[in-house]
């Protein structure tokens, strides 16, 4: 769970780098246009930090977690109906902003409930998702792609988003 939390961001990001351009050629852009919906998405990851922690320290770490979640969908399943290069672009930031939540607090979950050999065992197998998530996110987007368009990439991450948070629903005390 841990992992799947943790690869929140990698997989939003590799996934997606195939449709780059296919979605500035669909509207009508310049790359340099469809380049700048992942620095909303990366913008969307550094600012949710400014919140996610602190709700996470001070909430508890399950409704700040189903929160970010919730919110990573919910804009995943916008992008799929997106009408412009500019509402692609804020709907990336609004991901960002849910893809942070699994990423911050995947890590104090680990540290809350394990001691110090075991958090280090399992910080080393989500540092190993992180490192498998690039090599074949990429590959799997561009299938996906090539096959359904680069909206159905929105639609597995929004799946996802789904099933992570069920797990964390049903996993998570």
């Amino acid at each position: 769970l841990a992992g799947a939390l943790t690869a929140f961001g990698a997989v939003s990001i590799d996934f997606y780098l195939p449709a780059l351009p296919a979605i500035a050629a669909e509207f009508g852009t310049t790359a340099a246009a469809a380049q700048l919906t992942m620095s909303a998405f990366l913008a969307g990851m550094a600012i949710g930090q400014l919140g996610f922690g602190p709700l996470s320290d001070r909430m508890g770490r399950r409704p700040p977690l189903l929160a970010g979640i919730l919110l990573y969908t919910l804009a995943s399943i916008a992008l799929v109906f997106v009408p412009s290069i500019e509402a692609l672009t804020a709907g990336r930031f609004v991901q960002g902003l849910g893809a942070c939540a699994g990423v911050v607090i995947a890590r104090a979950v680990v540290r809350d409930r394990f001691d110090t050999t075991e958090s280090a065992r399992l910080f080393s197998l989500t540092f190993l998702v992180l490192a498998v998530a690039p090599m074949l996110a990429p590959t799997a987007g561009a299938g996906l792609m090539h096959l359904f368009g680069w909206h159905s990439i929105f639609v597995v991450l929004a799946l996802f988003g789904v099933v992570v948070g069920v797990a964390v629903f049903l996993a998570l005390p």
